[in-house]
């Protein structure tokens, strides 16, 4: 229970910033939503502002489509049936795929793609009742965090975008930006990030 509280929300922070890292048009976007929408000299941001900010939303979205932070999720089945063909007696254990849902050509164009955009004018969320995505899992057993663990997404991301402007380490370029992954409770960076943080500084022509 703790391991999916933590691990798996940070996970999911840790790709979002991998994302926005290597997509630099799509960082100066969201920070610009962030910026114009909070205004000058924030110190505390609070969930009637996250509301308000849709791009941020998309781009959580996004990355939770891309880098579900649990890839398969488990489920045991109740009673004998029939699935596509395949007979599946009482008590077989069975993964569902995430990745390959939330990936499949059929539901999504350019799938492997990251583009926060393809959630835009468009009524699709996590919420489970929208089989091609479901990172947090459907029905009756779905992720009981799903609110909290979205809300700390939101605020945590929304801060880092508005106090602080990122930028990949010295000698490091996009070409070489490492997007490995390594599989464990959620799966993460093969290999930790590395972005350096500059302090925002608010200009007379940024107010």
């Amino acid at each position: 229970m703790f391991a999916g509280a933590t691990e798996t929300t940070s996970t999911t922070l840790a790709w979002a910033m991998s994302e926005l890292g290597r997509s630099p048009e799509i960082m100066a976007k969201a920070q610009q939503e962030v910026w114009e929408v909070l205004g000058e000299g924030r110190s505390v941001i609070t969930n009637s502002d996250i509301v308000k900010l849709h791009y941020i939303q998309m781009v959580i979205k996004e990355t939770l489509r891309l880098h579900p932070p649990i890839s398969l999720i488990p489920r045991s089945a109740r009673e004998d049936c029939t699935v596509m063909g395949y007979d599946i007696p009482k008590g077989t254990n069975i993964y569902i795929n995430a990745v390959a849902i939330s990936q499949d050509p059929k539901y999504w164009d350019n799938p492997r793609e990251f583009r926060p955009e393809r959630f835009e004018n468009i009524n699709l969320n996590y919420n489970g009742t929208y089989f091609e995505f479901i990172p947090f899992g459907a029905g009756r057993r779905q992720c009981l965090g799903i609110q909290f663990g979205s809300s700390v997404m939101e605020m945590a991301l929304t801060n880092f975008l508005y106090h602080f402007n990122w930028r990949l380490p010295d000698g490091s370029s996009l070409v070489s930006f490492d997007m490995s992954e390594k599989f464990g409770l959620a799966v993460s960076r093969r290999y930790d990030l590395q972005l350096r943080a500059i302090p925002h500084v608010w200009s007379k022509t940024s107010k």
